[in-house]
């Protein structure tokens, strides 16, 4: 029986009710694969259906302005995404009438859209017989095959995505891709994977060979940089500024002005931030520290409150908010804490037990 046969009848079997499952469409193919990158399913489900109930056409989406779409993304991480999102839906309207593109050329071609997405979409919207190859589905693959070179490497990633390509069907393309990732995502899993539910572990080689738990094998990541940071938590008593991140791992996102501490002290940091974006400071408290682990890097914050007697500053890149209205911009995890901190929190420790962190599992 071909790999294809077996998964596609546990797919039909078993695979999950998921929203972007339901009535499909291509736009909702899309919505669902750029916020599926690097985050759980569970944490997507409620994203998706409010971000298709606000935007729940491309023509509205490329519509919209950056900040009515990373609002609805605040909290949901890797905002580039967010961004590249709505560069796509703009791009569609722009270049194809509204609609999105059916080939898998046509589709890469779009801004903000990689090789993945435009192989995920390409199969699954319009069943073009491709093979998009995410992080289950490497794992996946490199089982099936027993490969023992690094998922991490460029090379061992092609090499997986060809051995896909030679197993998709003719019909349903799209279904085989989706149940790659579900094997991946509720059998195949990283630690504890339940071979004996497998539908494909006959053709498995790790399964054979007994060496499933020694497989995918990943890079050895280099460790995460620390970075102390002073955060000025700028109030007139009843708002709080904001600026616009324009680069980095939150750009687009709208955070407290904040400043890398290499040497010295953070209060003079924060004091020289408050001046920059164009107020002068009545009274400077330290509210205490935050500790925030990035994907890249790992953040002590210390947070300063400012007060001021008049707001000034404001414009396209900064602007004062009420604490209420933080829901209406896209404002990260870590700002939401940071402010939270500025206004009413009590000192908090700088090292807690277990941080959080900004990104999940892929797809489980």
């Amino acid at each position: 029986m071909r790999l294809a046969t077996a998964l596609l009848r546990w797919y039909d079997r078993t695979r999950r009710d998921l929203p972007w499952r339901r009535a499909p469409s291509p736009y909702k193919t899309l919505v669902s694969e750029l916020m599926l990158q690097q985050t759980t399913v569970a944490t997507v489900i409620p994203y998706f259906e409010r971000f298709l109930a606000r935007f729940p056409t491309l023509g509205a989406l490329a519509a919209a302005s950056e900040d009515e779409v990373t609002a609805l993304w605040s909290g949901l991480g890797y905002y580039a995404r967010a961004r590249n999102l709505r560069r796509a839906a703009a791009g569609a309207v722009a270049e194809h009438g509204g609609a999105l593109p059916r080939t898998e050329a046509e589709l890469g071609a779009l801004p903000g859209l990689g090789p993945y997405t435009a192989a995920a979409v390409a199969a699954i919207a319009f069943g073009v017989p491709t093979f998009a190859l995410d992080g289950n589905g490497a794992r996946v693959m490199a089982r099936l095959g027993g490969v023992r070179e690094s998922i991490d490497e460029p090379a061992t990633r092609a090499r997986l995505r060809a051995a896909g390509l030679r197993e998709v069907p003719r019909a349903r393309p799209g279904d085989f891709t989706q149940a790659v990732m579900e094997l991946g995502a509720t059998i195949c899993t990283p630690r504890g994977p339940r071979c004996d539910d497998c539908p494909v572990k006959a053709a498995c080689a790790a399964f054979g060979g007994g060496i499933v738990d020694q497989i995918p094998r990943r890079s050895r990541k280099p460790a995460r940089p620390i970075v102390r940071v002073a955060c000025a938590c700028v109030t007139d008593g009843a708002r709080v500024l904001l600026v616009k991140r324009r680069a980095g791992l939150l750009a687009g996102t709208w955070s407290l002005p904040e400043a890398v501490v290499a040497a010295g002290a953070p209060s003079e940091a924060a004091r020289r931030l408050a001046t920059d974006a164009g107020v002068s400071p009545a009274r400077i408290e330290h509210r205490g520290a935050i500790r925030h682990v990035f994907t890249h890097r790992d953040v002590t914050a210390e947070v300063f409150r400012i007060e001021v007697a008049r707001a000034g500053g404001g414009g396209s890149a900064s602007r004062w908010v009420a604490p209420d209205g933080l829901a209406e911009l896209g404002v990260s995890t870590f700002t939401r804490k940071t402010v939270a901190l500025g206004l009413d929190g009590a000192e908090r420790p700088a090292r807690p037990p277990r941080a959080k962190r900004d990104n999940g599992p892929v797809r489980s």
